[in-house]
């Protein structure tokens, strides 16, 4: 069993490389179920299929999703709901700060891996 974790925005390098960075902060390594972290995407248009349920939260920027012909612009306290086995595009103009969960942690990239980000107790 996984202990309670904090992680501190300071500590987190949220740049984004190529247009997007996602730091999956609870991953297989804190839980086998459900993966969660922050992303950042600028100037981006990323295609994607999602095998995993998602849910988005934009802190700050306008995200936007594609799904087929379908726009769906997120703007800083929205909330995103994306079932898995969806073909989307994710896309960003501007700089976007975003929050997500998944599940399962095990079919997301930034989720599957066993990393431990620092992370200050308590």
């Amino acid at each position: 069993m996984s202990e309670t974790r904090l992680f501190r925005k300071e500590d987190l390098d949220l740049e984004p490389i190529d247009g997007m960075k996602t730091i999956g902060l609870v991953n297989v390594s804190i839980s086998e179920q459900l993966g969660a972290g922050i992303g950042v995407f600028e100037d981006c248009s990323i295609p994607w299929r999602i095998t995993y349920d998602e849910v988005i939260y934009v802190l700050d920027g306008l995200f936007t999703l594609r799904v087929g012909e379908q726009t769906f612009e997120a703007a800083a306290g929205d909330v995103l709901w994306v079932p898995r086995d969806t073909d989307i595009v994710y896309e960003a103009q501007e700089r976007v700060t975003f929050f997500y969960a998944v599940l399962p942690a095990t079919n997301a990239p930034s989720t599957a891996k066993p990393i431990d980000y620092r992370s200050n107790e308590g």
